[in-house]
């Protein structure tokens, strides 16, 4: 019985995983990540968004949450007049999918049930963070987040949590700059 457990709640995790969407990174191995210690966003961030990020109230999320993961990275952010290291840019889209509807309500007494459906229809959101070289004005590391949102019964901080999943691999690992760096050459003519 107990090891039944334990693959049902292996199974969970996995389709867990499957469901809540991709989370990637890549970055150019030659960036000297040690080097960067300050950060601003890049002029205009609040212009030409799309899906998620047209609503400022999930803009302010992700600000938030970016400011956050690039304070507990070691970065702070540079102060009025002062040249950054990094420029950070991001950006979303949404795609539609299936359409689906859920019902919330209960029961006001045993015979007459009090329930409303709402109608809601699947969405993939994506978003993508740039952290930019100020010098180079090179890509140093960018996030990729693809995350299906099916609707009312989401958490509100969804996004945020894949915010913070990704940006826990920044900055990358020697072993993950060695890796990508052969895998460029190997691909380079």
């Amino acid at each position: 019985m107990r090891r039944l457990g334990l693959a049902l709640a292996a199974g969970l995790l996995a389709a867990g995983s499957a469901l809540a969407g991709s989370i990637d990174v890549d970055f150019n191995p030659k960036a000297d990540f040690a080097s960067y210690k300050t950060w601003a966003w890049v002029p205009d961030r609040d212009k030409g968004h799309h899906g998620v990020l047209v609503d400022a109230t999930m803009r302010g999320r992700v600000e938030k949450t970016l400011g956050k993961r690039l304070r507990e990275a070691g970065l702070h952010e540079a102060a009025p007049g002062e040249k950054a290291d990094l420029l950070v840019r991001y950006r979303g889209d949404t795609g539609t999918g299936e359409t689906g509807s859920s019902n919330i309500g209960g029961l006001r007494s045993l015979d007459n049930p009090v329930y409303t459906s709402v109608q809601f229809t699947e969405q993939t959101a994506n978003l993508m963070v740039d952290l930019i070289d100020a010098n180079t004005q090179a890509l140093a590391w960018r996030l990729y987040v693809d995350q299906k949102v099916k609707g009312p019964t989401d958490p509100p901080d969804k996004f945020v949590r894949a915010l913070e999943k990704g940006f826990a691999k920044y900055p990358p690992s020697a072993s993950a700059i060695a890796k990508k760096a052969r895998e460029l050459e190997k691909d380079s003519p």
